[in-house]
């Protein structure tokens, strides 16, 4: 029986390195070589997609329509196959709301603390045994003041949620925004509760508030009646 590779020689006797149908261990590992380069890079592309490739390139699925596409290793951080993509994700309520949103979360809740939340935010620590204030834990937003024990998340919004403070401010897109938050707190299993703030520091005005917040609870069932 001839060499199943080279054809020439006679096939060896079975041995651990050969089936009996190759001459040598050389013949044997070209024949498998040979006919299953196909196999071999189909595999070795399953591998590599979203690595390194030989070519220096790297296959990503896009993030809006989903199908996969080619850019250098260079660009691999890549997230949109083309500008109609990036221009249609733009546009959708998740892009505009994390573009705008997540870039400017966290300078929001340190510059916009108002006096009168950081009052609210006292007088909640004081009632309720776990309260957490400005945490970025509903898929990056934050909320004003978290309260762990019932699981509620208070935001207290000023003037510059309703009107137009300055020339860039955009009142629909912080409306947008806000609508964005809420959504992602209902998903990690928790309640919100808003509170308008139109005037300036006010410890009157926020007691009061406290006390329909507390209301509005024990009327809701959410907390026991004291």
């Amino acid at each position: 029986m001839k060499c199943k590779n080279c054809e020439e020689k006679e096939a060896a006797q079975y041995s651990k390195y050969t089936s009996g149908e190759f001459c040598s261990k050389e013949c044997s590992r070209s024949y498998s070589t040979k006919n299953n380069r196909k196999e071999i890079n189909n595999k070795i592309s399953k591998t590599m997609v979203g690595k390194k490739r030989g070519n220096n390139d790297v296959k990503i699925e896009c993030n809006y329509c989903k199908k996969e596409f080619e850019v250098e290793w260079k660009r691999r951080g890549q997230k949109l196959c083309s500008r109609s993509c990036s221009s249609s994700w733009k546009n959708t309520e998740l892009g505009v709301g994390r573009i705008a949103g997540l870039a400017s979360v966290k300078s929001q809740s340190e510059n916009r603390r108002s006096k009168n939340e950081v009052h609210f935010a006292k007088l909640c620590k004081k009632y309720f045994n776990k309260v957490l204030t400005n945490e970025q834990m509903f898929n990056g937003w934050d909320a004003d003041v978290i309260i762990e024990d019932i699981k509620f998340a208070v935001l207290w919004n000023g003037k510059w949620h309703y009107e137009k403070i300055t020339e860039q401010h955009s009142v629909s897109q912080v409306k947008n925004r806000d609508k964005i938050k809420i959504k992602e707190i209902e998903a990690k299993g928790y309640k919100h509760y808003t509170i308008k703030d139109m005037g300036k520091e006010n410890k009157a005005f926020v007691e009061k508030e406290f006390d329909k917040f507390i209301c509005f609870l024990k009327q809701n069932d959410y907390i026991c009646v004291r």
